[in-house]
């Protein structure tokens, strides 16, 4: 970060940035696989360790209807 050093320059950045996103220069990459079920999280860890996943990779769990019982 260039903030320590000059806190307009990064500010600027950041104006910059900005401008791209809402002019729609810049877009994120969003990985396509969807992870569903514990079952998945062997494929997840896999593709994760083989770079096949940017970032992370999110494991969607079915929600159960039924309350907790404790």
């Amino acid at each position: 970060m260039t903030d320590r050093i000059d806190p307009a320059e990064t500010a600027e950045i950041w104006r910059g940035l900005e401008t791209m996103w809402e002019s729609g220069l810049l877009r994120p990459t969003v990985y396509d696989r969807v992870y569903t079920g514990l079952e998945s999280v062997v494929s997840a860890m896999k593709d994760l360790r083989d770079r096949k996943v940017w970032g992370k990779a999110v494991v969607l769990l079915e929600s159960s209807h039924q309350a907790s019982r404790l």
